[in-house]
């Protein structure tokens, strides 16, 4: 009679972070030391034979749904395997609880014979100190070991987040990772183009649905099959394609993003523990938002804009090629509901109409009704006047811009801001250090907690003087500097012949109709008007006084 022979399956695996630490970039070496290890150790037992080999490389040890190893329990399932090898205990786990359930539960139920070649552990020939003593005390501290990794991992990408370096594995669409630096975002030239064109339909009147239906009309890849394009190393992603479906909530996700302004949002979710997967999402005050981060795609102004519209919900048809003049500008000046274009025929034309779109409903309102005709030339009237209150507008700006004190200040409290921050990534890169010296005994638990306290309390300080000086700047940047930004965009519209979509939306907070037909126009720019005023009256006030004196 033949002698039993064991059906063995040798088991591999590599988590990210030993990958890493080695710098492979092919199939890792210790991938292919643990196959060579094994294929060695079957060789010297002939009552094994090795009939599969199953690897997981790039997986860490705390999550048993791993694919390799699943398939691996699979087989044990069928009855097509009866003995499992691997390298050492921490290549089946590192999880305590997981490891010990399978190595003294699941296995011996299932006749599985278990060998751990580093560790002289065989299953056949263990005795109870192996089993209940010496296994337990190496799966903790695997274990262990695993969750000073986890530590040490999220203090480095704390400080790198807060650094402003992009370390999630997906860009954002629009933008691409730098070649020459990993953890730097700049704009994709050809999806940056895409997020353009959305925006500024966006601010031409067209909805999500009309944008969508735009983009999906002329081939334009969706983000999802853009990456799939690029990941198959295509030379152009734009091209016709039947499947590229873009969807309203894609348009949405991209119009409501500050990352197209420069702004870069992190750490918006954590793992509940090192040892799942499963991650929460964090209130958003402990996000780590850092600002002009990267180039911008789209600017400040255009997408302020744009948050407005999105705000008043514009709706247009899902093929209107022509979006109307005024959505999400005019509404109704007593229930402050939106107005409805309605067509009236009359003899041999059509008139256009607003009304109240309650009033349309059956709601509590009165019609409010306005003729399209009607409504420009009151609108039109209304921006030249607006435009040309400024009658002087070339000696404001030259006293705006003989302002240059005011530049220089902004200019030196920036200086001040990064040297802060500079300071502030010292202190936290010696805050994440002091968990690398405790797990090393390079300090005592009481020291640790010392210098932590130290630290974090001076990061607090810091923290708390960079707030300050970002909001000195910020009011010099909005009382000074940025006035001249815009007054420079009214001069452009001094001479205005013809209403147009972009000239409403860039100077036109909101219209008002009222059922008397009276119209009120709220501008934009109205506090910065009252504080140019003012700059300019202060300044004359100012001169006034030194020539008395």
């Amino acid at each position: 009679m033949s002698e039993m022979k064991y059906r063995a399956c040798a088991y591999l695996r590599l988590s990210r972070e030993d990958d890493d630490k080695r710098g492979s970039t092919d199939e890792s070496n210790s991938i292919k030391s643990q196959r060579m290890m094994i294929e060695s150790f079957v060789r010297g037992f002939p009552d094994v034979e090795l009939v599969k080999e199953v690897c997981d490389d790039g997986f860490s040890g705390t999550d048993y749904e791993r694919p390799a190893f699943m398939e691996m329990i699979a087989m044990v399932e069928k009855g097509e395997i009866d003995c499992i090898i691997v390298k050492d205990l921490s290549r089946l786990g590192r999880e305590y609880i997981g490891a010990g359930n399978y190595i003294q539960k699941y296995f011996p139920q299932k006749n599985v014979r278990f060998i751990a070649i580093n560790d002289n552990y065989d299953s056949l020939t263990a005795n109870s100190s192996d089993r209940y003593m010496v296994v337990p005390v190496k799966n903790f501290v695997n274990e262990s070991y695993c969750r000073d990794i986890s530590i040490k991992s999220r203090s480095n990408q704390q400080v790198k987040r807060m650094n402003g370096e992009y370390i999630g594995s997906f860009v954002c669409y629009g933008y691409r990772k730098d070649e020459k630096d990993k953890n730097k975002i700049v704009p994709d030239e050809e999806a940056a183009r895409v997020v353009q064109d959305i925006f500024a339909w966006k601010l031409m009147g067209l909805s999500a649905n009309s944008i969508a239906a735009k983009l999906n009309e002329r081939g334009t890849l969706s983000p999802a099959e853009y990456k799939k394009a690029h990941g198959e190393k295509f030379k152009t992603s734009f091209q016709r394609n039947p499947e590229a479906k873009w969807t309203p909530k894609a348009v949405l996700r991209i119009l409501s993003n500050e990352i197209y302004i420069g702004v870069l949002e992190q750490g918006k979710r954590e793992k509940v523990s090192y040892k799942v997967k499963k991650t929460i999402e964090k209130p958003k005050s402990q996000w780590i938002r850092v600002e002009n981060n990267h180039t911008p795609i789209i600017t400040e102004a255009d997408f302020k804009a744009v948050q407005e519209l999105l705000k008043r919900d514009t709706r247009a048809k899902e093929r209107m090629t022509e979006p109307k003049l005024y959505a999400g500008l005019l509404f109704c000046g007593d229930c402050g509901r939106g107005l409805v274009s309605r067509n009236v025929p009359y003899k041999d034309t059509v008139n256009e109409y607003y009304i109240c779109s309650g009033y349309n409903r059956g709601k509590e309102c009165t019609r409010h009704s306005i003729k399209v005709d009607v409504l420009n030339e009151i609108v039109l009237g209304e921006v030249r006047k607006y435009v040309k209150q400024l009658t002087d507008t070339k000696k404001l700006l030259s006293i705006l811009d003989a302002k240059q004190i005011r530049f220089e200040e902004a200019l030196n409290r920036d200086k001040e801001i990064a040297m802060l921050k500079e300071k502030e990534q010292e202190y936290s890169a010696m805050k994440s250090a002091l968990y690398t010296d405790l797990q090393e005994k390079l300090i005592t638990q009481e020291q640790f907690n010392r210098y932590r306290e130290i630290y974090s309390n001076k990061l607090s300080e810091i923290a708390a003087a960079i707030k300050v000086q970002e909001t000195t700047v910020k009011s010099i940047y909005e009382n000074g500097i940025a006035a001249g930004q815009w007054l420079d965009d009214l001069r452009e519209n001094m001479e205005i012949e013809k209403l147009d979509r972009m000239l409403l939306v860039s100077l036109i907070d909101k219209i008002l109709v009222y059922e008397d037909k009276t119209v009120e126009i709220v501008f934009k720019y109205r506090n910065e008007m009252a504080k140019a005023v003012e700059l300019v009256k202060g300044e004359l006030e100012a001169e006034a006084m030194r020539e008395v004196s």
